[in-house]
């Protein structure tokens, strides 16, 4: 009965390092906090030989516990980011009802490397409280790892991560994230951790350990983020100042001028996620260039478009991209600023269905209209 009870101590003492949010994020706008909130249902598992020698698994019931967290985005590309776990688990019959009653508290730093990748490193703090035993014990983990997410349809993301620390830490887990909305992600997963649980010859309620031992968390996970903040306001306008109106001038009748209408001129097409023209879309720039030069007295608008993957946000900054790079292109080679006029659609004006791959290579594009 006793090794039964060590058992189950041993087992439920589960230590964890991660870094998960609600939905795990790899991009970012500056200024913008991100609040998560979920909850996690782990079971425990330690291989009792690490102990006895005698061979066998023991595991601890699952229980669920709340997970949260709080993000802020330094810059586009850097973020500050806190979480908390519970870490309580339930014994089972075979360990006598005795359980976990631990916690942990991570911060780490986050760098996107592109909207589908991100690395982070932090440190991890972990407390282990065996709910019935005379044992708790704090690790103090340095970790690093990766994020990685895929569009499997709109708004729906397939998300992977892992992670490796210091006191034998590891760590994965994978799940399906989905937008609704700018600002509110839902996301459900599995999560498994594995980490120094005690040193060899510690001594846990009265039974001395042979060598290091080392616990496994794994268990279903969901929750739910909200993105709020970022972007720039625009200053207020200024209050209107009176003057009185001007003496009217002699009127001097003059011809209407002609009425300027916009045209199309031609596309510009692009590769995915890419904000450079194709290579074939050179000879179409140069004949841009050439055209304003030769019509100074007409402006060019510029629109940006994309296809339908990736987030309404994420396409939006694309196309301005895309449109910014094609308008700093023709001012290197001359055409002035005021002679264009930018706008950006994101994927909301498509001219090709984004249901097959030429479809969505069309999209792809900044058109130009001359208004002349």
């Amino acid at each position: 009965m006793m090794k039964k009870k060590v058992f189950a101590l041993v087992a439920a003492a589960a230590c964890v390092s991660s870094f998960a949010f609600a939905t795990p994020q790899t991009q970012f706008e500056q200024g913008q906090w991100q609040l998560d909130l979920g909850a996690w249902n782990p079971k425990a598992e330690v291989d009792s030989g690490d102990i006895y020698g005698t061979g066998g698994d023991v595991s601890t019931d699952t229980k669920w516990n709340f997970q949260g967290g709080l993000g802020y985005a330094f810059t586009n590309r850097l973020a500050l980011q806190y979480n908390y776990y519970g870490l309580k688990t339930d014994g089972s019959n075979e360990t006598a009802g005795i359980g976990t009653d631990g916690d942990e508290h991570e911060v780490n730093l986050v760098y996107s490397l592109n909207k589908n990748f991100a690395v982070y490193a932090g440190w991890n703090r972990i407390k282990n409280d065996l709910d019935g035993a005379n044992w708790s014990d704090t690790n103090n983990v340095a970790q690093i790892g990766l994020i990685a997410k895929a569009p499997l349809a709109k708004n729906l993301d397939f998300y992977a991560k892992g992670a490796v620390g210091t006191k034998s830490t590891a760590l994965w887990e994978a799940g399906l994230g989905y937008t609704i909305g700018d600002n509110w992600d839902i996301s459900a997963g599995y999560r498994y951790l594995n980490t120094k649980l005690a040193d060899g010859g510690d001594v846990i309620d009265g039974v001395k350990l042979h060598d290091d031992t080392n616990i496994t968390y794994k268990g279903f996970i969901a929750g739910v983020s909200y993105r709020f903040g970022g972007g720039h306001k625009e200053a207020p306008a200024p209050e209107p100042v009176y003057t009185p109106a001007p003496e009217p001038a002699p009127v001097v009748e003059t011809p209407a001028p002609a009425p300027r209408n916009d045209y199309y001129f031609e596309s510009i097409h692009f590769g995915f996620d890419e904000d450079q023209p194709l290579p074939s879309e050179q000879q179409k720039l140069e004949n841009f260039v050439a055209t304003a030069k030769a019509n100074p007295t007409d402006t060019f608008k510029l629109v940006g478009n994309t296809d339908s993957k990736g987030t309404n946000a994420y396409n939006e900054g694309l196309s301005q991209r895309r449109v910014d790079n094609v308008a700093a292109y023709a001012e290197s080679k001359g055409v002035p600023a005021s002679q264009m006029k930018l706008e950006y659609k994101g994927d909301t004006d498509p001219v090709a269905t984004n249901a097959t791959a030429a479809g969505r290579a069309d999209n792809r594009r900044v058109d130009i209209w001359q208004n002349k």
